[in-house]
């Protein structure tokens, strides 16, 4: 069952390591708090043992600075939590893709990341390529 707030959600994915986010419409930064907070909550056991995380943003809006600015936190704090790599769903939006590549550079972690149209691709590259 996901947990929501506003224009996000947050799910384990079944029998995988890996947290997955939707958005849709325009979110703002105590979603994203939330969501950071819920995120952290949801992989706290597999700190040791590497999770990963998806973003779908297919249904999202473009972020502001200050949103922007709460992605790069979260970047940081998910990656300080173990997680080894960021997959986003981003549909055929080339806008959503600059933004996520940018964010996640900002971030200075180092994370790797994989930029998918569906959820299915990333889950499926998170499987192959990167052995979450």
């Amino acid at each position: 069952m996901a947990k929501k707030k506003g224009a996000q959600s947050v799910e384990v994915v079944p029998g995988r390591k890996i947290v997955l986010s939707a958005g849709v419409g325009k979110t703002n930064v105590e979603e994203l708090k939330w969501l950071t907070e819920t995120v952290l909550a949801s992989a706290r056991s597999w700190k040791n043992l590497g999770w990963a995380y998806i973003a779908d943003c297919s249904k999202m809006d473009p972020v502001t600075p200050a949103e922007g600015g709460e992605l790069v936190t979260m970047t940081q704090k998910f990656v300080e939590a173990g997680c080894k790599a960021f997959a986003f769903a981003e549909g055929k939006s080339v806008l959503l893709k600059v933004q996520a590549q940018k964010n996640t550079q900002r971030s200075k972690t180092g994370v790797v990341e994989g930029h998918f149209e569906t959820v299915q691709q990333a889950l499926d590259w998170l499987k192959t390529e990167v052995k979450i």
